[in-house]
């Protein structure tokens, strides 16, 4: 077995804490990291460190420096890694989607936090860090704490800052921490969100062409394709379950556009919403993945029925404009499409992204800015009347 072949096959040397996480504790900052795809699992004990692989652990390559930064000074930093599957939903046996990875990972980060703030009160601030899947787990938990009441078990004043890594949700033109702008957006959305009160607390790190947070903007069909495969079982043992879920996934987005249309249609027929835009919204079931009992609305037979008398009847003239301008939208929502062969993404974007953690600990990686930035950030949070800095 080659060198390379024995470090990615090595087997983990027993998980150990970082002698200088103080998570134990009530730390003054408590990080919580929602590490990548493939490394973490449900029952990864919080506290622990992994052994460093080709794929593995990389946001301790910012929490263990952030410790050992203020080695001298317990109690000022602690970190707890998410627990949560971390997979794609292909795997040799059933493994949970990609959706529900990423909602279990949601859950899971509001329970440590919760549970933080309860033990520890206001003498623990937080910050939030996500890389990869962990920065679209981070970003849907930053845009519901943003938007909390204060009177909320973790509100928004309990935040010093989130990073977010790679992150496949970038909105479009957003900054990175080094001050360039990246022209691209998350390969997932890349469309304006609202994190309410943590909008200023938010740095983005982001490498251009790193796909999954510099895509080209109107790539609709792939934020579409993505959102589907994320909803399918990719069984390897058993075939049948990945066709039995492509169709009912696919028969749940087609349901629930048509329910959307039949409420008003000709609210929609009037409106610039195109079928594509209803088919993407509908198509991302993160949010309802652990709630039994969320609506899944779909038309039923009788609305067809009356959708099409409607149509083919005096709504025709409308529904002939209408269908003429989905054609313009849907070449107007897919005019970046083939920017992807002819610019270097599938070239460059699995090494951009992966490159966040290259020379890590010579001062002159991402991971290294990003420590720095996670300090200020302690020192100034140990004096309220510092002001916290916008960007490492």
């Amino acid at each position: 077995m080659s060198v390379l072949a024995a470090t990615l096959f090595a087997v983990p040397a027993a998980a150990q804490p970082h002698p200088d996480n103080y998570a134990n504790d009530c730390p003054e900052v408590m990080i919580i990291a929602v590490s990548g795809a493939t490394d973490s699992t449900v029952d990864r004990d919080p506290m622990a460190e992994e052994q460093r692989r080709a794929w593995s652990n990389w946001v301790g390559n910012i929490t263990d420096p952030a410790g050992e930064r203020f080695a001298a000074e317990p109690d000022t930093i602690g970190w707890l890694y998410v627990p949560y599957p971390s997979t794609y939903g292909l795997s040799l046996n059933e493994v949970p989607t990609y959706q529900e990875s990423t909602a279990l990972g949601v859950a899971k980060t509001h329970q440590l936090l919760g549970q933080t703030k309860r033990k520890c009160g206001s003498a623990t601030s937080f910050v939030l860090l996500g890389y990869s899947v962990g920065a679209e787990v981070m970003e849907r938990v930053s845009r519901e704490i943003g938007t909390r009441a204060e009177a909320a078990t973790v509100s928004p004043d309990d935040v010093l800052g989130v990073v977010l890594v790679g992150d496949p949700y970038r909105p479009a033109g957003t900054p990175s921490y080094d001050g360039k702008v990246p022209p691209g957006g998350g390969f997932m959305s890349s469309e304006r969100a609202d994190y309410g009160e943590l909008t200023d607390k938010i740095v983005s790190a982001c490498r251009r062409w790193d796909i999954a947070c510099d895509a080209p903007q109107r790539i609709a069909v792939l934020d579409l394709l993505l959102n589907v495969l994320g909803q399918i079982h990719f069984t390897v043992l058993d075939p049948l379950q990945t066709f039995t879920d492509t169709d009912a996934v696919l028969g749940g987005i087609v349901g629930r556009t048509l329910e959307h249309i039949v409420r008003d249609p000709q609210r929609w027929a009037n409106s610039e919403e195109t079928l594509l835009d209803i088919a993407r919204r509908e198509a991302d079931r993160t949010e309802q993945v652990l709630d039994p009992d969320a609506p899944d609305p779909r038309a039923t037979p009788a609305q067809l029925a009356g959708l099409y008398d409607w149509a083919t009847g005096k709504g025709a003239p409308i529904v002939r404009q209408k269908l003429l301008a989905e054609g313009a939208g849907f070449v107007d929502d897919n005019a970046d499409f083939f920017e992807l062969l002819i610019q270097p993404y599938i070239f460059l974007g699995f090494a951009q992204h992966m490159l966040y953690w290259f020379a890590v600990g010579s001062n002159a990686s991402d991971a290294d800015n990003i420590v720095n930035w996670l300090a200020d950030l302690a020192i100034s949070s140990k004096t309220a009347d510092e002001p916290v800095p916008a960007h490492p």
